[in-house]
């Protein structure tokens, strides 16, 4: 066997190898339950929008999609947050030069 073969195949064995590692070391997590009782909607004007999530763990944040002129529409998100007591809110805001906010939502995790 060559050289260069020798070399590829060694570099080969290491990649699978640190692949086989990093694989076991983080593994999956436990589930965990998702934010429950939550709600959103636009948030004073149309050009935001908030979440908020009263019950369960994990986290939540709000989204909105972003009608921008003469560029593609863009999702925003808001800041990602526990469930807390008294309930927070996560709040999505598009940018100035929006015309408008449109699809406000919710993400999970």
């Amino acid at each position: 066997m060559g050289f260069h073969r020798q070399r590829k195949l060694g570099q080969l064995a290491v990649l699978l190898t640190t692949a086989a590692t990093a694989s076991v070391l983080l593994g999956s997590s436990p589930a965990q339950a998702a934010p429950t009782n939550c709600s959103f909607d636009f948030y004073n004007t149309s050009l935001s929008s908030y979440a908020q999530c009263r019950a369960g763990t994990g986290q939540f944040r709000a989204k909105l999609r972003c009608d921008i002129p003469w560029s593609s529409d863009r999702d925003v998100y808001g800041n990602w947050l526990g469930i807390t007591s008294p309930p927070g809110n996560s709040i999505a805001i598009c940018p100035s030069n929006a015309r408008r906010g449109f699809n406000p939502g919710i993400e999970t995790r």
